[in-house]
């Protein structure tokens, strides 16, 4: 298991919330967005059996279900949908603690990264009225993403991922401040952006994921992202499954 980190719950739950606040309400630019989860990475690092599991999962609970009650305008009348939200999307940080405990300490935090983004896109195939995505946050800021017409919509949703990622290994991992964690944080943040302003194509936008007439862009590349970590998800619950029965023998 990850060495566990020398921030408490309390402290890491804390740096989340404000984080994503400053990402859900500052409009000008919301870095926070890019950071604010990095915190709740550090949180697995913390369960060492299923016994304890749920006891650090309620901070990653109650963060989440802040930023999705700010994710959706502070509408008091949202309050029990911005729950079950928060609960939904807890389930790829349970779910790579099993994962973790069942084929060993070298699977990667990406399998939040592509739990989460399978969520959004399962949500988004059953219940498209209430799909709710990460990269909604940025819909101010298209001219960031125009290569989504490459990765689809949820591409953004996997670059904020990425970057809060690179920010763990940058500030909670047990190697901290490295330099090469420093130069791809930066790669990873700004890279997309700039690439972005090269470009000159209409990206991919929320309208054009609920439009009945879809675009030639979107049908090639428009559910890529989703559907390629839904397929990849599948694939590694199935075997972790196989393996979880295998050991019980």
């Amino acid at each position: 298991m990850a060495k566990e980190s020398k921030y408490s719950p309390v402290l890491l739950f804390v740096i989340s919330v404000a984080l994503l606040m400053e990402g859900s309400i500052w409009p000008l630019f919301p870095i926070g967005i890019f950071f604010g989860f990095a915190p709740l990475f550090a949180l697995t690092d913390r369960v060492n059996n299923t016994e304890n599991v749920w006891e650090r999962m309620e901070w990653v609970l109650i963060a989440l279900a802040i930023y999705f009650f700010l994710a959706f305008g502070f509408d008091l009348s949202l309050i029990v949908h911005s729950m079950v939200y928060a609960i939904v999307f807890t389930i790829p940080f349970i779910g790579y603690v099993w994962v973790r405990q069942t084929l060993g300490d070298r699977v990667g935090k990406i399998i939040i990264i592509l739990f989460w983004l399978a969520l959004e896109y399962g949500i988004y195939k059953i219940f498209p009225d209430r799909s709710q995505f990460l990269t909604d946050i940025l819909s101010r800021y298209t001219d960031w993403m125009q290569w989504n017409i490459y990765t689809g919509f949820m591409g953004g949703s996997l670059w904020i991922l990425m970057v809060n990622l690179i920010a763990y290994y940058l500030f909670f991992s047990e190697q901290p401040f490295k330099w090469y964690w420093i130069v791809l944080a930066i790669v990873f943040l700004a890279g997309p952006i700039a690439y972005s302003f090269i470009l000159d194509y209409h990206p991919i936008v929320r309208s054009d994921m609920f439009t009945t007439s879809k675009d030639v862009t979107y049908l090639a590349n428009g559910e890529v992202t989703g559907r390629t970590a839904a397929w990849i998800s599948v694939l590694i619950l199935l075997y972790a499954f196989v393996k979880s029965q295998t050991k019980q023998r």
